[in-house]
């Protein structure tokens, strides 16, 4: 069956097995997580997507939802704790480690057959904190397909704001903007946050890790809010120097 998932739905539909959308809810260090499953038509199991939202999650790249789903896979999107209404207080250590939840949720035998879901074929993409979230994930050792897109690295972030006072005030300008929909966490938190964990939320960490699985880098060359030679080169650097395949 041969067709354009940006563009086209599937040319023949499975009445028995219909495209759908299930809500999710699921538990990270005691506090519950809200989000929504696209699911593909067909009996599966179908290869799964985790499509992670950046800071604060206003784009949720949902668009790309659609098309994954029209293409066969499961795409799941979830806001984490202390975001869009989820359970909890917003850390960027929270972050992660509600990342790892929502792999471990969709491993589960339940969530699996209640989602058609290939257990052995789940993929992370991430889009700015959640590119920097996809990438731990992958050096974490809990996925081996992962896609950071204008990934940000919250380590670098860190050393900038330890060293520069116009980096710290800038900071607090952008956190501060956006707060309304978080709870539990003010900006000079987030700020304290990453000066504290910058050595540990520092993405160059996995280089090696990363060199030998199946990962895709994307970049934008105008992005402003995540310049690519802070934020995309240098972690590309690294890899060729670890010996990866790259391929521009």
């Amino acid at each position: 069956m041969s067709f354009d998932p940006i563009s086209q739905d599937p040319p023949i539909i499975d009445k028995e097995n219909p495209a759908n959308m299930l809500d999710m809810l699921f538990e990270s260090n005691g506090s519950l997580l809200n989000g929504i499953m696209y699911t593909p038509q067909g009996a599966g199991p179908h290869p799964t997507i985790v499509l992670l939202h950046g800071f604060p999650g206003h784009e949720r790249n949902l668009d790309l939802a659609q098309i994954l789903r029209r293409a066969g896979y499961n795409t799941m999107v979830f806001h984490y704790r202390g975001a869009w209404g989820s359970g909890g207080d917003f850390r960027f250590k929270h972050v992660l480690d509600d990342a790892q939840a929502a792999l471990e949720y969709l491993r589960d035998p339940e969530t699996a057959q209640r989602c058609r879901i290939d257990v052995d074929n789940i993929s992370v993409i991430g889009h700015s904190m959640g590119g920097w979230t996809a990438l731990h994930m992958a050096g974490r050792g809990l996925t081996t397909r992962v896609a950071s897109i204008a990934g940000v690295n919250l380590g670098l972030w860190g050393e900038l704001v330890a060293d520069s006072d116009d980096a710290r005030n800038f900071s607090h300008t952008f956190f501060e903007y956006s707060l309304p929909p978080l709870s539990g966490v003010d900006a000079d938190t987030l700020i304290d946050e990453v000066v504290e964990y910058m050595d540990e939320f520092d993405t160059m960490q996995f280089a090696t890790k990363l060199s030998q699985l199946n990962v895709l880098l994307v970049a934008g060359e105008c992005d402003e809010g995540v310049p690519p030679p802070l934020h995309h080169t240098p972690l590309v650097t690294l890899l060729e120097k670890k010996q990866a395949s790259l391929f521009e």
